[in-house]
Protein backbone atom coordinates (compact mmCIF):
# COMPACT_ATOMS: atom_id res chain seq x y z
CA UNK A 1 0.00 0.00 0.00
CA UNK A 2 1.57 3.22 -1.19
CA UNK A 3 2.70 5.72 2.08
CA UNK A 4 0.61 8.21 1.59
CA UNK A 5 -2.41 5.89 2.07
CA UNK A 6 -1.26 4.60 5.19
CA UNK A 7 -0.67 7.83 6.63
CA UNK A 8 -4.53 8.70 5.52
CA UNK A 9 -3.72 11.04 2.43
CA UNK A 10 -6.04 12.50 0.77
CA UNK A 11 -7.01 15.17 -1.72
CA UNK A 12 -9.71 16.91 0.91
CA UNK A 13 -6.87 16.55 3.52
CA UNK A 14 -4.23 18.18 1.35
CA UNK A 15 -6.30 21.48 0.45
CA UNK A 16 -7.90 21.95 3.73
CA UNK A 17 -7.56 25.10 5.32
CA UNK A 18 -6.23 26.84 2.23
CA UNK A 19 -7.38 29.84 0.43
CA UNK A 20 -7.98 28.49 -3.10
CA UNK A 21 -9.28 31.76 -4.49
CA UNK A 22 -6.08 33.44 -3.46
CA UNK A 23 -3.83 30.78 -4.46
CA UNK A 24 -5.71 31.05 -7.93
CA UNK A 25 -5.30 34.86 -7.91
CA UNK A 26 -1.86 34.73 -7.12
CA UNK A 27 -1.09 32.53 -9.77
CA UNK A 28 -3.36 34.58 -12.08
CA UNK A 29 -1.16 37.62 -11.46
CA UNK A 30 2.48 35.82 -12.20
CA UNK A 31 1.19 34.48 -15.36
CA UNK A 32 0.01 38.15 -16.46
CA UNK A 33 3.10 39.89 -14.69
CA UNK A 34 5.24 37.62 -16.33
CA UNK A 35 3.63 37.44 -20.15
CA UNK A 36 3.30 41.27 -19.98
CA UNK A 37 6.88 41.92 -19.14
CA UNK A 38 8.16 39.94 -21.78
CA UNK A 39 5.85 41.41 -24.35
CA UNK A 40 6.93 45.14 -23.31
CA UNK A 41 10.99 43.96 -23.03
CA UNK A 42 10.34 42.22 -26.71
CA UNK A 43 8.84 44.93 -28.47
CA UNK A 44 11.53 47.61 -27.29
CA UNK A 45 13.83 44.79 -28.91
CA UNK A 46 15.46 42.31 -26.50
CA UNK A 47 15.53 38.58 -27.65
CA UNK A 48 14.03 35.99 -24.94
CA UNK A 49 13.64 38.53 -22.43
CA UNK A 50 14.29 35.70 -19.68
CA UNK A 51 15.13 38.52 -16.74
CA UNK A 52 11.56 40.04 -17.66
CA UNK A 53 9.43 37.29 -17.16
CA UNK A 54 11.76 36.34 -14.04
CA UNK A 55 11.31 38.95 -12.15
CA UNK A 56 7.19 39.61 -11.80
CA UNK A 57 7.61 35.23 -10.28
CA UNK A 58 9.99 36.09 -7.90
CA UNK A 59 8.86 39.32 -6.77
CA UNK A 60 5.22 38.58 -6.42
CA UNK A 61 4.34 36.60 -3.15
CA UNK A 62 1.35 34.89 -2.13
CA UNK A 63 1.94 36.45 1.76
CA UNK A 64 -1.82 37.99 2.61
CA UNK A 65 0.52 40.29 4.82
CA UNK A 66 2.98 41.37 1.82
CA UNK A 67 3.16 44.92 1.21
CA UNK A 68 4.61 46.39 -1.96
CA UNK A 69 7.33 47.25 0.25
CA UNK A 70 8.05 43.08 0.03
CA UNK A 71 8.28 43.29 -3.83
CA UNK A 72 10.60 45.66 -3.97
CA UNK A 73 13.07 44.25 -1.28
CA UNK A 74 12.60 41.36 -4.02
CA UNK A 75 13.18 43.43 -7.02
CA UNK A 76 16.36 45.14 -5.16
CA UNK A 77 17.50 41.56 -4.71
CA UNK A 78 17.47 40.45 -8.44
CA UNK A 79 18.87 43.81 -9.27
CA UNK A 80 21.55 43.13 -6.66
CA UNK A 81 21.89 39.44 -7.93
CA UNK A 82 22.33 40.88 -12.42
CA UNK A 83 24.89 43.31 -10.51
CA UNK A 84 26.81 40.55 -9.02
CA UNK A 85 26.91 38.23 -12.00
CA UNK A 86 27.76 41.03 -14.67
CA UNK A 87 30.96 42.08 -12.55
CA UNK A 88 31.79 37.80 -12.54
CA UNK A 89 32.11 38.02 -15.98
CA UNK A 90 34.59 40.13 -16.08
CA UNK A 91 36.71 37.62 -13.85
CA UNK A 92 38.75 35.21 -15.56
CA UNK A 93 38.26 32.08 -13.54
CA UNK A 94 36.30 28.81 -14.91
CA UNK A 95 33.07 28.46 -14.63
CA UNK A 96 32.71 26.51 -11.81
CA UNK A 97 34.89 28.63 -9.67
CA UNK A 98 32.23 32.02 -11.19
CA UNK A 99 29.37 29.89 -9.99
CA UNK A 100 31.34 29.63 -6.24
CA UNK A 101 32.08 32.94 -6.18
CA UNK A 102 28.35 34.16 -7.54
CA UNK A 103 26.77 31.89 -4.70
CA UNK A 104 29.51 33.25 -1.67
CA UNK A 105 28.97 36.86 -2.61
CA UNK A 106 25.16 37.19 -3.36
CA UNK A 107 24.38 34.94 -0.41
CA UNK A 108 25.78 37.77 1.90
CA UNK A 109 24.15 40.19 -0.01
CA UNK A 110 21.17 38.73 0.29
CA UNK A 111 21.51 38.63 3.88
CA UNK A 112 21.64 42.37 4.25
CA UNK A 113 19.06 42.46 1.84
CA UNK A 114 16.55 40.38 3.88
CA UNK A 115 13.01 39.78 3.27
CA UNK A 116 11.19 40.02 6.02
CA UNK A 117 13.01 37.62 8.57
CA UNK A 118 14.56 35.60 5.57
CA UNK A 119 17.95 35.94 3.37
CA UNK A 120 16.53 37.75 0.10
CA UNK A 121 17.30 34.81 -2.10
CA UNK A 122 16.64 36.76 -5.28
CA UNK A 123 20.03 37.47 -5.09
CA UNK A 124 22.21 34.36 -5.70
CA UNK A 125 19.16 33.23 -7.77
CA UNK A 126 19.80 36.03 -10.40
CA UNK A 127 23.33 35.97 -10.15
CA UNK A 128 23.39 32.37 -11.09
CA UNK A 129 20.67 33.09 -13.94
CA UNK A 130 22.84 35.56 -15.49
CA UNK A 131 25.97 33.67 -15.71
CA UNK A 132 24.09 30.84 -17.00
CA UNK A 133 21.97 32.95 -19.66
CA UNK A 134 24.67 35.12 -20.67
CA UNK A 135 28.22 33.50 -20.90
CA UNK A 136 31.03 36.14 -20.90
CA UNK A 137 28.70 38.53 -23.48
CA UNK A 138 28.97 41.61 -21.56
CA UNK A 139 26.28 43.21 -23.59
CA UNK A 140 24.01 40.33 -23.16
CA UNK A 141 24.72 41.08 -19.55
CA UNK A 142 23.74 44.83 -19.78
CA UNK A 143 20.49 43.47 -21.69
CA UNK A 144 19.55 41.89 -19.10
CA UNK A 145 19.65 44.60 -16.53
CA UNK A 146 17.26 46.94 -18.40
CA UNK A 147 14.82 43.78 -18.51
CA UNK A 148 15.20 43.21 -15.32
CA UNK A 149 13.58 47.18 -14.87
CA UNK A 150 11.15 46.58 -17.33
CA UNK A 151 9.99 43.65 -14.94
CA UNK A 152 10.53 44.95 -12.06
CA UNK A 153 8.05 47.82 -13.51
CA UNK A 154 5.38 45.50 -14.62
CA UNK A 155 5.65 43.45 -11.07
CA UNK A 156 4.69 46.30 -8.56
CA UNK A 157 1.98 47.14 -10.93
CA UNK A 158 0.29 44.20 -10.90
CA UNK A 159 1.06 43.79 -7.27
CA UNK A 160 -0.75 47.15 -6.29
CA UNK A 161 -3.39 46.79 -9.03
CA UNK A 162 -4.73 43.43 -9.27
CA UNK A 163 -5.77 41.57 -6.17
CA UNK A 164 -3.43 43.31 -3.80
CA UNK A 165 -2.76 41.70 -0.61
CA UNK A 166 -5.94 41.26 1.03
CA UNK A 167 -5.11 41.41 5.28
CA UNK A 168 -8.77 42.17 6.00
CA UNK A 169 -9.89 38.80 3.90
CA UNK A 170 -7.11 36.86 6.02
CA UNK A 171 -7.29 38.26 9.35
CA UNK A 172 -11.54 37.42 9.16
CA UNK A 173 -10.58 34.07 8.30
CA UNK A 174 -8.08 33.18 11.39
CA UNK A 175 -10.94 35.08 13.37
CA UNK A 176 -13.41 32.08 11.90
CA UNK A 177 -10.79 29.51 13.13
CA UNK A 178 -10.04 31.13 16.82
CA UNK A 179 -13.83 31.07 17.33
CA UNK A 180 -14.29 27.78 16.68
CA UNK A 181 -11.27 26.57 18.20
CA UNK A 182 -11.93 28.89 21.68
CA UNK A 183 -15.59 27.21 21.57
CA UNK A 184 -14.27 23.90 21.45
CA UNK A 185 -12.29 24.48 24.16
CA UNK A 186 -14.71 25.96 26.78
CA UNK A 187 -16.87 23.58 25.93
CA UNK A 188 -14.60 20.87 26.65
CA UNK A 189 -13.58 22.26 30.06
CA UNK A 190 -17.55 22.87 30.98
CA UNK A 191 -17.74 19.56 30.25
CA UNK A 192 -15.53 18.05 32.23
CA UNK A 193 -16.32 20.53 35.04
CA UNK A 194 -19.84 19.30 34.85
CA UNK A 195 -18.93 15.82 34.94
CA UNK A 196 -15.52 14.85 36.62
CA UNK A 197 -14.74 13.02 33.80
CA UNK A 198 -10.90 14.31 33.54
CA UNK A 199 -11.46 14.97 29.47
CA UNK A 200 -9.53 17.86 29.62
CA UNK A 201 -6.46 15.95 30.90
CA UNK A 202 -6.04 14.58 27.38
CA UNK A 203 -7.06 17.84 25.40
CA UNK A 204 -4.07 20.13 27.10
CA UNK A 205 -1.42 20.00 24.21
CA UNK A 206 -4.58 21.14 21.99
CA UNK A 207 -5.52 23.96 24.45
CA UNK A 208 -1.62 24.78 23.83
CA UNK A 209 -1.72 24.94 20.40
CA UNK A 210 -4.32 27.27 20.30
CA UNK A 211 -3.26 30.13 22.24
CA UNK A 212 -0.30 30.13 20.25
CA UNK A 213 -1.83 30.12 17.09
CA UNK A 214 -3.95 32.94 18.76
CA UNK A 215 -0.48 34.51 19.42
CA UNK A 216 1.00 34.46 16.30
CA UNK A 217 -2.66 35.63 14.68
CA UNK A 218 -1.88 38.93 16.78
CA UNK A 219 2.19 39.11 15.24
CA UNK A 220 0.24 39.33 11.97
CA UNK A 221 -2.02 42.65 13.02
CA UNK A 222 1.56 44.77 12.42
CA UNK A 223 2.21 43.88 8.73
CA UNK A 224 -1.61 43.77 8.14
CA UNK A 225 -1.80 47.41 8.86
CA UNK A 226 1.66 48.27 6.99
CA UNK A 227 0.74 46.32 3.73
CA UNK A 228 -2.84 48.47 3.76
CA UNK A 229 -0.77 51.38 3.90
CA UNK A 230 1.48 50.57 0.86
CA UNK A 231 -1.60 49.63 -1.31
CA UNK A 232 -3.51 52.47 -2.56
CA UNK A 233 -6.56 50.50 -3.56
CA UNK A 234 -7.17 49.04 0.20
CA UNK A 235 -6.33 52.19 2.35
CA UNK A 236 -10.37 52.34 3.31
CA UNK A 237 -9.80 48.84 5.22
CA UNK A 238 -7.97 50.30 8.04
CA UNK A 239 -11.45 50.91 9.72
CA UNK A 240 -12.36 47.78 9.17
CA UNK A 241 -9.14 46.30 10.99
CA UNK A 242 -8.98 48.30 14.26
CA UNK A 243 -11.51 46.32 14.59
CA UNK A 244 -10.78 42.88 14.05
CA UNK A 245 -7.28 43.70 16.03
CA UNK A 246 -9.50 44.70 19.09
CA UNK A 247 -11.44 41.07 18.69
CA UNK A 248 -8.61 39.13 17.99
CA UNK A 249 -6.57 40.69 20.78
CA UNK A 250 -9.74 39.51 22.77
CA UNK A 251 -9.52 36.24 21.37
CA UNK A 252 -5.55 35.89 22.39
CA UNK A 253 -6.50 36.87 25.88
CA UNK A 254 -9.18 34.40 26.15
CA UNK A 255 -7.38 31.56 24.58
CA UNK A 256 -4.69 32.18 27.33
CA UNK A 257 -7.78 32.26 29.79
CA UNK A 258 -8.85 28.54 28.53
CA UNK A 259 -5.31 27.23 28.95
CA UNK A 260 -4.65 28.31 32.28
CA UNK A 261 -8.38 27.19 33.57
CA UNK A 262 -7.84 23.99 31.22
CA UNK A 263 -4.84 22.90 33.39
CA UNK A 264 -6.15 23.84 36.67
CA UNK A 265 -9.39 21.83 35.75
CA UNK A 266 -6.98 19.02 34.52
CA UNK A 267 -4.77 18.73 37.74
CA UNK A 268 -8.17 19.27 40.18
CA UNK A 269 -10.80 17.17 38.91
CA UNK A 270 -13.06 19.94 39.82
CA UNK A 271 -16.66 19.09 39.47
CA UNK A 272 -19.30 21.83 40.13
CA UNK A 273 -23.01 22.39 38.25
CA UNK A 274 -22.40 26.45 39.30
CA UNK A 275 -19.19 26.67 37.78
CA UNK A 276 -19.73 24.76 34.90
CA UNK A 277 -22.60 27.24 34.03
CA UNK A 278 -20.57 30.06 34.69
CA UNK A 279 -17.82 28.66 31.97
CA UNK A 280 -20.57 28.07 29.51
CA UNK A 281 -22.09 31.70 30.09
CA UNK A 282 -18.46 33.25 29.48
CA UNK A 283 -18.31 30.92 25.92
CA UNK A 284 -21.75 32.46 25.17
CA UNK A 285 -20.09 35.94 25.85
CA UNK A 286 -16.45 35.37 24.30
CA UNK A 287 -18.30 34.11 21.46
CA UNK A 288 -20.50 37.11 20.71
CA UNK A 289 -17.72 39.65 21.68
CA UNK A 290 -15.44 37.65 18.73
CA UNK A 291 -18.56 38.44 16.31
CA UNK A 292 -18.94 42.16 17.32
CA UNK A 293 -21.76 41.41 19.44
CA UNK A 294 -23.22 42.74 22.60
CA UNK A 295 -22.20 40.61 25.42
CA UNK A 296 -24.10 41.94 28.60
CA UNK A 297 -26.60 39.27 29.13
CA UNK A 298 -24.66 36.00 29.41
CA UNK A 299 -21.74 37.75 31.41
CA UNK A 300 -24.34 38.84 34.01
CA UNK A 301 -25.50 35.21 33.91
CA UNK A 302 -21.78 34.05 34.61
CA UNK A 303 -21.83 36.46 36.98
CA UNK A 304 -24.20 34.77 39.09
CA UNK A 305 -23.66 31.54 38.54
CA UNK A 306 -20.19 32.39 40.08
CA UNK A 307 -21.33 34.32 43.29
CA UNK A 308 -23.89 30.91 43.81
CA UNK A 309 -20.64 28.55 43.23
CA UNK A 310 -19.86 28.00 46.73
CA UNK A 311 -17.02 25.99 47.09
CA UNK A 312 -13.46 26.23 48.54
CA UNK A 313 -9.94 24.57 48.18
CA UNK A 314 -9.35 23.13 43.80
CA UNK A 315 -13.74 24.95 43.56
CA UNK A 316 -12.14 28.18 44.79
CA UNK A 317 -8.90 28.26 42.30
CA UNK A 318 -11.22 27.22 38.84
CA UNK A 319 -13.77 29.89 40.27
CA UNK A 320 -10.68 32.47 40.58
CA UNK A 321 -10.10 31.99 36.63
CA UNK A 322 -13.31 32.44 35.87
CA UNK A 323 -13.86 35.76 37.75
CA UNK A 324 -10.54 36.86 35.90
CA UNK A 325 -11.70 35.58 32.50
CA UNK A 326 -15.46 37.55 32.95
CA UNK A 327 -13.41 40.97 34.28
CA UNK A 328 -11.33 40.48 31.02
CA UNK A 329 -14.47 40.14 28.64
CA UNK A 330 -16.19 43.04 29.92
CA UNK A 331 -16.42 45.99 27.19
CA UNK A 332 -14.03 48.37 28.16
Amino acid sequence: MPPERRAGWSPSRLLAGRDLIAELRLAIKMAIGGTGAWWIASALGATRPIFAALVPLLAMTGDPFAAVSVSIARILGVFAGVGIGLALLQVDVSLTWRVALALIVATLVGIVLKVGERPNTQVPISALFLIGFTGANVSLGVQRIWETAIGAVVAIVVSTVLWPPDPIRELERRLHRLRQQLAADFALIADDVATGSGATSAQLDDLREHSLDAVRDVFELVPARRALRWSPLRRNDVRLLDDLEERINLGARAARHARSLGRDVADMRVRNSELAAATRHLADALDRGLLGQDRAEPLARAEQELAAADGDGDQAIVAAQLRQLLDDLRPE
